[in-house]
């Protein structure tokens, strides 16, 4: 026989059996507990990790679409955001990655505006909605200054009074809106300027430095010829950038029409070259710059420049007859010198994550 429990026997052997129920039950607690916090944890380390991964790749995305502005910022596909009141460009970046979608978005005030918005945005294609996006305000440069960009179409020191009639269309010529037509350095004194028709544009005086090519272009002489003569085994219709040499002068005179308003050029007269002179029906879309004054008439028949003509110093029409119109007239797109980028400058404190 099988002795009987005493009272006190089962009494003990209840509260041990309580004790251990609430034991495991305390360490089943703690144990999801610490499940619950893992995978919490986990979750965060993933969400991070895709975070950073995304960060990156944005980032990447920014760094490129600096590099397509410089490769084609006029062969963008702009379109009209009415809402906004700007032009936007779009296009998806290919990462080779199924699992992620990288956009880029290029912004702009309108198609005059200096400054450009470059917003990246990569997210997870799992509909978590993870996503990172940056974006960066920059100002494409190309070989003219942004002052230089908005030339009209004189830039001199001075004008000595004229005889002929000298025809100077600014940015909307002949509107209530006119731009300027003739820039001149507010630090001489300029005589009168009798005979200038500037189809209701302003002549006005600038704070242009003792040397204009500073003021009006973003890279220097030297950076210039290079680019010139990196170019000058091109055929003559694709060459951009020109350094008038000794043998492109036909008895000092300039005979070249050279430019066209989708394609305009920069012909640089270096100090050296002297002031030339400009043959007969020339025609030039760009700019024309003349490193020295030009004390003798330029051109003994009309001369017509659709851009800016440039002088580094004074100009003496005398009787020459000179057509000097700003390239919106020959193409009414163009509010501005437009030639390839060379890189972007980006403004400081634009750049953000958000």
């Amino acid at each position: 026989m099988h002795p009987r429990c005493t009272p006190e026997q089962r009494q003990r052997g209840a509260s041990t059996l309580l004790v251990a129920l609430v034991l495991m039950t305390a360490l089943t607690i703690v144990t999801l507990s610490v499940a619950r916090t893992q995978l919490a944890e986990q979750r965060m380390a993933n969400n991070h990790h895709w975070h950073t991964r995304l960060f990156l790749l944005a980032d990447s995305g920014l760094a490129k679409g600096s590099q397509l502005l410089e490769e084609s910022f006029h062969d963008l596909n702009w379109h009209s955001d009415p809402e906004r009141d700007n032009g936007v460009a779009r296009m998806m970046l290919a990462e080779d990655m199924s699992d992620i979608n990288t956009e880029l978005v290029f912004k702009r005030k309108d198609p005059s505006a200096t400054f450009v918005l470059v917003q990246t945005a990569s997210g997870h294609k799992d509909g978590s909605g993870l996503s990172a996006r940056v974006s960066q305000l920059v100002r494409p440069l190309s070989v003219l200054s942004p002052l230089g960009e908005s030339a009209p179409p004189l830039v001199v020191n001075c004008l000595e009074p004229t005889t002929a009639p000298l025809d100077v269309r600014p940015i909307n010529a002949d509107l209530d809106q006119a731009g300027d037509a003739v820039w001149l350095n507010r630090d001489q004194q300029c005589p009168p300027m009798p005979g200038v028709d500037t189809h209701r544009g302003s002549i006005t005086k600038r704070a242009l430095s003792a040397d204009l090519w500073s003021t009006m272009f973003s890279i220097t002489r030297g950076a210039f010829a290079a680019m010139a003569q990196e170019q000058i085994d091109l055929p003559v219709h694709e060459r951009t950038y020109r350094v008038a040499q000794g043998d492109d002068l036909t008895a000092g005179r300039w005979g070249q029409s050279i430019g066209t308003p989708r394609h305009p050029v920069v012909l640089y007269f270096p100090a050296e070259a002297g002031c030339p002179g400009f043959g007969p029906g020339v025609q030039i879309c760009g700019v024309v710059f003349i490193d020295a004054d030009c004390n003798n008439p330029i051109a003994s028949q009309t001369f017509e420049l659709h851009g800016s003509l440039m002088i580094n110093g004074n100009l003496n029409a005398a009787d020459t007859p000179l057509r000097l119109n700003h390239i919106q007239v020959v193409d009414d797109r163009q509010t501005r010198l437009r030639f390839p980028i060379l890189r972007n400058i980006a403004v400081p404190g634009s750049w953000s994550d958000f």
